[in-house]
């Protein structure tokens, strides 16, 4: 009989959508799954089957119902179905797993549960406040987090070993590594443009103020319209502002990473992050990385070795770094081949799996 790895969605992420799939909490079930050559199934009430497919044939959608309660139906189909699954894997210490971790944990006290924290600063403090917050990573084989902050404090107050897993990158076909005479004078940004905790309002100011005549700021993601009008008021009037490229989602893979490859500074202005995905991307592609003190900068940029980090409201000074980081091309063509060596060698998905594989102690079925 094939082993079996399980995402058990909770309440509180029970609906993925398309954008899910190529994000940790399904790439790291369904690339474990396949390095360990077990079969993978997602366990909740709503996704584009047809869509998981074109790109994960194998994986199988298992229907758990939302309606009259979402947490009974899944603990349901857990007593019947609990000892088929070898690895239940599962993101972020939502109050709802407790009692499925229980479940599965009592029909098949062999299974091992996987938890990926996916937690940031914030969510950790209220969560040490909670009494379910520790039971629930006792029920664990194995808990991970992504930035090596809070790994660090959850070991030093629990009494729970959390290991280090970063977030990776997925590549949907190969690349080669980026040399720094491909990348053009340009800015990256990349993430839902018009949300408010990204800030991309104080990252155009920021550049805007930087006054950098021969480079480019990038905006890549999606916006309203409303938000789009709203950053062409900002531009009104600025000597530099056709130097700020509004390029609106991209959803072509290659383009997406043509606009990786080509710049030479990626900017991250959240609020907060728990280990963003792009930091990853842009570290793959070779880019300086000027960020604000969100968890998982310290971590990517290797302590600012490989870019700088600035409190969270300070544009001014993000502006200064725009500019100081722009007219040391030595730096950032340095930044471009060591960044990239660590990112390929440590952070691609694939090698990762391979790790957690190690630490849940599982071997590959062939």
């Amino acid at each position: 009989m094939s082993k079996k790895i399980a995402f058990i969605c909770s309440v509180e992420s029970y609906k993925l959508s398309e954008a899910h799939f190529f994000k940790d909490l399904c790439l790291v079930p369904i690339l474990l799954g396949k390095y360990l050559n077990y079969d993978v199934s997602i366990l909740t009430t709503e996704l584009n089957e047809s869509v998981l497919h074109q790109t994960f044939p194998s994986v199988k959608f298992e229907h758990i119902p939302f309606e009259n309660n979402f947490e009974s139906n899944m603990n349901a189909y857990l007593m019947e179905h609990a000892r088929e699954i070898d690895i239940a894997f599962a993101i972020g210490p939502y109050p709802s797993y407790l009692s499925m971790f229980k479940t599965y944990k009592h029909y098949n006290p062999n299974g091992k549960i996987y938890m990926k924290l996916d937690v940031n600063r914030y969510w950790l403090s209220r969560l040490m406040t909670y009494s379910y917050f520790e039971e629930l990573l006792q029920l664990c084989d194995l808990v991970t987090s992504e930035c090596e902050s809070i790994q660090t404090e959850i070991n030093h107050v629990l009494n729970v070993d959390v290991k280090l897993i970063p977030n990776g990158f997925y590549e949907y076909f190969p690349t080669e590594p980026v040399s720094f005479e491909q990348k053009k004078n340009r800015i990256l940004m990349v993430g839902r443009l018009d949300a408010p905790e990204k800030q991309v309002k104080f990252a155009v100011k920021a550049f805007l103020v930087a006054e950098l005549a021969n480079w480019e700021f990038r905006l890549v993601g999606p916006l309203s319209e409303a938000f789009r009008n709203e950053l062409h008021e900002m531009l009104e009037g600025s000597p530099f502002a056709d130097q700020v490229i509004i390029l609106g989602p991209i959803y072509d893979k290659y383009l997406l990473e043509q606009e990786y490859r080509q710049a030479k500074i990626f900017c991250l202005t959240s609020t907060v992050e728990c280990h963003a995905h792009v930091f990853s991307e842009a570290a793959k592609n070779g880019c300086y990385i000027i960020s604000t003190n969100v968890d998982g900068a310290s971590d990517i940029t290797q302590n600012q070795r490989f870019g700088k980090i600035h409190p969270t409201y300070d544009w001014e000074h993000i502006g200064l770094e725009f500019k100081n980081a722009a007219a040391q091309e030595q730096i950032l063509a340095h930044t471009c081949d060591e960044l990239q060596k660590f990112a390929r060698t440590e952070l691609n998905w694939q090698i990762i799996v391979k790790k957690i594989a190690g630490l849940l102690d599982e071997e590959r079925a062939d």
